[in-house]
């Protein structure tokens, strides 16, 4: 896996609470990237603005990305912790929020540029509906549509990739599946707009990573990649492979054969364990992942699928504990 290009959010190495607890401290910029410059094999990070950073911290993390060796993977844009965007962003029926949204993405996209970062990433997960009656779908759709082709068309050599996520923080998020974040980017229609596969929020909806990749890939709207796993009833963020291991088989046998060449993002959340060694060992397995893909031959697992003999199949993939 010596090639493959591996990135870390760097939120992971700050705060991290939920509902109930704070388990890890808060950290300056300066302290999270010294955290995370203790991981092998990584070449990247995956930034949350402006939470990661502010405006004025701009060069100052600059030169602590080339100290480190470190290049942006992705550049997500917070649409999601300011309390502002609680009823929605793209989708709220305040017009000014609607255009704060717009703007800060817009922002986002000329700061990814400063960082030489080909792509944002738009996870909106405060844009949807609780209850019944609570959410004018048509013109939420609409608005979703609307706000980010205004923000594609302002820098089309940035790549604007929607996040989908089923629910959480909201019962029901607006871009919940791959086949709603395809019709998105379709109705949007612009070749600087596609897709990030969070391969916790598939498992999470019920999807088949592998299948959603190659949704993806076929329509030409892969465009970042997230790993995580849990055990498919929530957003549990956990060590990759550690619960979904034939799953994940599967993935990089696919990832393989598609021939990706982006970025691998960890997004897990190591609530109780220690940061740098939860990323570490899905790194490790990642590596391990790849590794027994190699062992069996992507040719070997093409013709399997070809042959679709799930007995077969079975025997052979048992090779790999031999």
């Amino acid at each position: 896996m010596d090639k493959e290009k591996i990135a870390v959010g760097l939120w992971l190495f700050g705060k991290l609470s939920d509902r109930f607890m704070v388990y890890h401290g808060s950290r300056t910029l300066e302290e999270k990237m010294k955290e995370a410059s203790k991981l092998k094999q990584i070449q990247g990070l995956e930034v949350m603005y402006p939470v990661d950073f502010k405006d004025e911290e701009i060069d100052k993390f600059k030169g602590l990305l080339e100290s480190y060796n470190l290049k942006v993977a992705s550049v997500i844009v917070d649409h999601f912790c300011d309390p502002k965007w609680m009823h929605g962003s793209f989708t709220s029926s305040d017009r000014k929020i609607r255009e704060d949204a717009i703007q800060l993405t817009k922002r986002a996209m000329d700061v990814s540029k400063q960082l030489e970062c080909p792509r944002i990433n738009l996870w909106l997960g405060q844009d949807g509906y609780d209850y019944p009656f609570q959410a004018d779908y048509k013109v939420s759709w609409d608005w979703l549509a609307e706000g980010i082709k205004a923000c594609a068309e302002y820098q089309p050599e940035v790549k604007v990739a929607l996040e989908y996520k089923i629910k959480e923080p909201r019962t029901h998020i607006f871009i919940a599946t791959v086949g709603k974040a395809l019709l998105l980017a379709n109705a949007v229609n612009l070749k600087n707009v596609g897709v990030t596969l969070d391969t916790g929020h598939a498992l999470y909806c019920g999807e088949n990573p592998s299948e959603s990749l190659i949704l993806l890939d076929r329509c030409g709207k892969l465009f970042h990649l997230h790993l995580n796993d849990n055990y498919r009833e929530w957003d549990h963020d956990m060590i990759v492979g550690s619960v979904n291991f034939w799953d994940y088989l599967e993935l990089f046998f696919w990832l393989k054969k598609i021939k990706y060449e982006g970025w691998f993002s960890l997004d897990v959340y190591p609530y109780r364990e220690d940061v740098v060694s939860a990323c570490q060992q899905s790194i490790e397995n990642m590596r391990t992942l790849m590794g027994l893909v190699d062992k069996l031959g992507v040719e070997r697992l093409a013709t399997l699928v070809q042959e679709r003999d799930a007995t077969k199949t079975a025997e052979v993939l048992r090779g790999i504990f031999k």
